[in-house]
């Protein structure tokens, strides 16, 4: 009897100091559809309120991915994005922040082969010749030297 009450006194203590991961409020869906397959994470509390009208919002709704202009109906992605060709190849791979795409997309083709990599940001397509502040300051170019003329030789 001894030992029963001890062992129930220990499973008690040791689920009563169980560790548990904290609930983010992100679930994962998976669609499978003819030609491909989805995974994209998605955030059960959407809030209206921050709603641009000419930014694209991804929104998940009757097991299917949905991306309309200036609003949504369903919950918005909020995370990775992943999405398949039938042979398990990787067809698109990006991130999702409330909705709009964000950080680096790639798109690949059938074969595995990289087809395309875009950076976004809230929504919107950065370009890629966009150079970094300080290199778009004029004090930090060398100015080129100009020969000696004595240097210069004359063709014969």
């Amino acid at each position: 009897m001894k030992k029963v009450l001890v062992l129930l006194c220990f499973m008690i203590s040791a689920s009563a100091f169980a560790q548990k991961l904290p609930y983010t409020g992100m679930n994962r869906v998976r669609i499978v559809e003819a030609d491909q397959t989805i995974l994209a994470e998605i955030n059960e509390g959407s809030s209206r309120s921050s709603v641009k009208p000419d930014l694209f919002y991804y929104w998940y709704s009757a097991n299917a991915i949905h991306a309309t202009q200036g609003g949504f109906s369903g919950k918005l992605l909020n995370g990775a994005y992943t999405e398949f060709y039938l042979n398990k190849n990787l067809k698109e791979q990006g991130s999702f922040k409330k909705g709009l795409k964000d950080g680096i997309w790639k798109s690949w083709k059938e074969d595995g082969t990289l087809s395309h990599t875009f950076t976004w940001k809230n929504g919107r397509m950065v370009a890629k010749t966009q150079k970094p502040f300080w290199k778009k300051l004029n004090i930090f170019k060398r100015k080129a030297k100009r020969p000696a003329a004595d240097s210069l030789s004359k063709p014969k």
